[in-house]
C-alpha cells in the first residue's frame, strides 16, 4: 500500500494541478493525505474539490517539515510518496517506483530524476550511478550537494518510525534526513528517468537562500565524521562558507560575513588559489571602516567580474 502525502501552504495556484497528477497515476496511490498548513489563500477551497478522493488534514501554520511530519503520522501505507503542493508527477511515476520496490526488497528509499520548470528551467542534480546506489559513493555526493529531490521520494514508513521525524523550523530538513538515513544504513535506489516536474517560483527562489545555506552548512558539520575524505570536507566547507559570506555581505551583515570568510580560509587547502584570494580579499575589506569598506567592496566586485570575464574569454565592456 502506497500513501501519497502533500504539504500545502498558500498553494491555491498550483494544488489542483498537483493533485490531478497524483490521482491520474497509471498506478494510483492507495491513499492521498494533504496537510493544509494554515493556508490563508484559497487553498482550502481548492482542496474541497477533491474531498471525496483525498484525506484533508488542517493545522495551524508550522512550516513544511512539520506538515510532512503530520502527513507521515496520518499515513497508513507501507510506503509513503512525498510531493510538494506545487510539483507535478510524471504519469507513470508510482508504477515505475512500485516495480523497483518489488524488485529490491532490501531498499528503503526510492528516488528519481526531476526536471525544473517555471522561473528556472533545467535538470536537478543526479546522484552517482543508477539503480541500487553504492552507499559510500552516494554519501560523498550528497555531502557535496543535495542530489535528492524530495518530491520524487518514496520511503518505507517503518524507516520514518524508526529514525524519527524531520527536523522542524529548519531550512535543510530533507537534506539532514537523507544523511541520517545513510548513517543508519538505509539503502537508496535511483531511477534516472524524469519522475516529476519540480516547479520553481518566487517563493522557493527568494530570501530563504541564506537561511537554507546556513542550515545546510550546519547539517554538514553534524555528519562530516561520516565522510572519510578530509580533502572533500575542506573543499565543501571552503565553498559553502564563502557563499554564506557573500550572502551576508548582500544582507548588510559585515561582521558575520567576515567571520564566514575567515572560516572559509581555514579550509583553504580544499579551495583553489583564486577562491582563497577572494575570501582573503573580502575578509580584508570587511575589516575596514564603513565608508572605505563600501567603496573597496564595490571595487572588489568590479575587479572580480572583469577577471571572471577574462577567464571566460570575454572582452571587458567599453566605458
Amino acid at each position: 500500500m502506497i500513501t501519497a502525502v502533500v504539504a500545502a501552504y498558500d498553494a491555491e495556484r498550483w494544488i489542483a494541478e498537483t493533485l490531478e497528477a497524483i490521482l491520474a497515476q497509471t498506478r494510483p496511490p492507495d491513499e492521498v493525505v494533504v496537510v493544509d498548513d494554515g493556508s490563508t489563500d484559497g487553498t482550502p477551497q481548492e482542496l474541497e474539490r477533491f474531498a471525496d478522493r483525498i484525506k484533508i488534514v488542517r493545522q495551524p501554520n508550522r512550516g513544511c517539515p512539520a506538515a510532512f511530519n503530520r502527513a507521515f503520522r496520518e499515513a497508513r501505507g507501507d510506503f509513503v510518496a512525498m510531493c510538494g503542493a506545487d510539483d507535478v508527477w510524471e504519469r507513470r511515476k508510482l508504477e515505475w517506483q512500485l516495480e523497483a520496490i518489488q524488485a529490491h526488497p532490501e531498499v528503503d528509499v526510492f528516488l528519481g530524476h526531476a526536471v525544473l520548470f517555471g522561473r528556472l528551467q533545467g535538470q536537478h542534480g543526479r546522484p552517482p550511478g543508477s539503480g541500487l546506489l553504492d552507499s559510500s559513493e552516494f554519501r560523498r555526493a550528497l555531502f557535496r550537494d543535495n542530489c535528492v529531490c524530495a518530491p520524487s521520494v518514496v520511503i518505507r514508513r517503518s524507516v520514518f518510525e524508526r529514525l524519527g521525524p524531520f527536523v522542524e523550523d529548519f531550512g535543510a530538513d530533507d537534506y539532514e534526513y537523507w544523511m541520517r538515513c545513510l548513517r543508519a544504513g538505509v539503502r537508496f535506489y535511483y531511477d534516472p528517468r524524469p519522475l516529476l516536474a519540480w516547479r520553481q517560483h518566487e517563493r522557493n527562489l527568494s530570501a530563504q537562500k541564506l537561511w537554507m545555506a546556513q542550515c545546510t552548512y550546519e547539517v554538514r558539520t553534524w555528519y562530516e565524521g561520516d565522510v572519510g575524505d578530509s580533502a572533500l570536507r575542506h573543499e565543501v566547507f571552503a565553498d559553502v562558507l564563502f557563499r554564506i559570506g557573500r550572502m551576508l555581505v548582500d544582507e548588510g551583515r559585515p561582521r558575520e560575513a567576515r567571520t564566514a570568510f575567515l572560516k572559509s580560509l581555514r579550509h583553504g587547502r580544499g579551495a583553489s588559489a583564486w577562491d582563497n584570494l577572494r575570501a582573503a580579499g573580502w575578509a580584508a575589506v570587511l575589516s575596514l571602516p564603513a565608508g572605505a569598506r563600501e567603496r573597496t567592496g564595490e571595487a572588489l566586485i568590479g575587479v572580480r567580474r572583469a577577471l571572471e570575464n577574462l577567464r571566460r574569454g570575454r572582452r571587458p565592456a567599453l566605458p
